[in-house]
């Protein structure tokens, strides 16, 4: 039987002990649709943001892995004293002795059919723009004139042996061991032994194009 009732309602209050809890006139009412729903955007929000960390964790993985395979064969190739290395693109340098060089003829002969030979060190454009370095042979009484120029071309003569005249743009110089000459572009240039020298003069030559 009701102790008691309110006078609001007709619900009756019955004693309860502290073990128990209260239950007022009422069913407690089942989770909401709403909040199933906003569960499951949750977990499907964790799975997402779980999934792209491990996508992004296995780009950085195979971009390293590249990465460092470059940069090991980057810093592994061995340096070629051959000239050319296995990788017809890529120049390594070399060491050469000019006793080893063989005489080529060059482009310039001398009024009596003679060629001014060379011994070349390093071929035409093996470095870009850099048209070689060689050591050129003029015996006495030889000459290159009528005098020349280059077009787009700076060349340099360092005299190594014995003595001549070299004449640039009208001005003959008087060269011998120790003698460093530049020729710009476009500036005419000759060169001649006096047939009364008693030793060859040998020169190391190189030049680089502008264009």
């Amino acid at each position: 039987p009701c102790q008691s009732q309110t006078s609001a309602s007709s619900i009756c209050l019955k004693p309860i002990d502290s073990m128990h809890s209260i239950n007022i006139g009422k069913r407690s009412s089942p989770p909401s649709v709403s909040s199933s729903i906003s569960g499951q955007r949750h977990s499907q929000q964790s799975f997402h943001v779980t999934m792209s960390s491990r996508v992004n964790l296995a780009i950085a993985t195979v971009l390293g892995m590249f990465i460092g395979a470059a940069l090991k064969t980057s810093f592994s190739t061995p340096y070629s004293l051959s000239g050319i290395s296995k990788n017809s693109n890529e120049v390594k340098g070399s060491v050469k002795n000019l006793a080893d060089i063989p005489h080529r003829p060059t482009s310039h002969i001398d009024t009596q059919g003679r060629p001014i030979t060379k011994q070349q060190l390093l071929e035409p454009f093996v470095v870009p723009q850099f048209v070689g370095y060689s050591v050129a042979t003029f015996k006495p009484g030889q000459n290159m004139m009528p005098v020349h120029e280059h077009e787009s071309m700076h060349e340099f003569f360092f005299v190594l042996e014995g003595r001549g005249v070299i004449q640039i743009d009208d001005v003959d110089h008087n060269v011998e061991p120790g003698t460093f000459l530049h020729m710009a572009p476009k500036e005419k240039h000759g060169i001649w032994i006096p047939e009364n020298e008693t030793e060859d003069m040998k020169m190391a030559v190189c030049g680089v194009t502008v264009d």
